[in-house]
């Protein structure tokens, strides 16, 4: 996908710095969606699934089948395809999320993150997203269950998918296509109409999660939904803004110390008890 993003205009030098950047942060008098952090500036933004070098996109249905089918106690709770999705990612299963925070010391951390290429350490950047009120959903939206239920999809049928979106409401909906989604979203909404407006399974969504573990309450979690294909960079989404700030790698040792003073650190961020003992360990390895 193509996305504009205005060149950085700011390079982070310490927490209250990113911090007073932050409060006076805003696009035509909007204030951020979301924040997303990364530890270096050359990533494109777009969810693991849809990457090239990943290369699992044309087996994403069967990627999802076999985690659930080797570990289905895992999730035996989850009521929708999305809630299904979050737990994926949670264990690192490539999916069409992506990641994305509504505290943005969350975001600063993870851009603060050291990571090096050729052995020369880099800059990361924290990307603030905006998005219109149309564009965001909360997890039970029936936008969010058609976007979701596409990974239940086969490779051709995504292809199929991608060429039918292009049809008005009505022709679409009277396709094969259509009707195989339908009935994959009917399994978690048995009432769900007939409707679907093929222009909502075609371009990303902010959706507000359940808090319902650990790790996406530490992290102020939230995500991005991605649609029925990959957008070629050419095709410029016109809502989903990206403006960003860099964090220089020379400030990066500093502003993780500045973080943990403040209680953002892997502990805190990653509940889980091993990722609690590693940081432990650091800790006083470095006494």
């Amino acid at each position: 996908m193509a996305l504009r993003i205005t060149r950085p205009v700011h390079r982070v030098a310490s927490v209250s710095d990113f911090v007073q950047f932050v409060l006076n942060w805003s696009r035509n008098g909007q204030r951020p969606v979301a924040f997303r952090g990364e530890r270096f500036t050359d990533w494109q933004t777009q969810p693991k699934v849809f990457r090239r070098d990943v290369g699992i996109y044309d087996h994403e249905k069967k990627a999802v089948r076999d985690l659930i089918s080797v570990h289905p106690q895992e999730f035996r709770d989850d009521e929708t395809m999305f809630d299904r999705l979050v737990r994926m990612q949670h264990y690192e299963l490539p999916t069409r999320l992506l990641d994305v925070t509504i505290n943005p010391l969350v975001a600063l951390y993870f851009a603060a993150e050291e990571y090096k290429v050729d052995d020369e350490p880099q800059d990361g950047k924290v990307q603030a997203l905006f998005l219109p009120d149309e564009r965001q959903r909360y997890f039970d939206s029936d936008r969010v269950s058609c976007m979701a239920n596409l990974a239940n999809l086969t490779a051709d049928e995504k292809k199929e998918m991608a060429t039918a979106e292009k049809l008005p409401k009505g022709e679409f909906n009277e396709t094969t296509i259509a009707k195989r989604l339908l009935w994959f979203v009917r399994i978690e909404k048995p009432h769900f109409e007939p409707l679907i407006d093929p222009q909502h399974l075609r371009l990303p969504v902010f959706v507000r999660p359940k808090m319902s573990n650990r790790r996406i309450i530490a992290q102020s979690g939230a995500f991005i939904i991605y649609g029925a294909r990959r957008l070629r960079r050419s095709e410029v989404d016109t809502d989903l803004r990206l403006l960003r700030v860099i964090v220089p790698a020379e400030k990066k040792a500093a502003i993780r110390e500045e973080l943990e003073r403040l209680g953002v650190h892997a502990s805190s961020l990653f509940p889980e008890i091993d990722k609690a003992a590693g940081f432990i360990v650091k800790r006083y390895a470095n006494c």
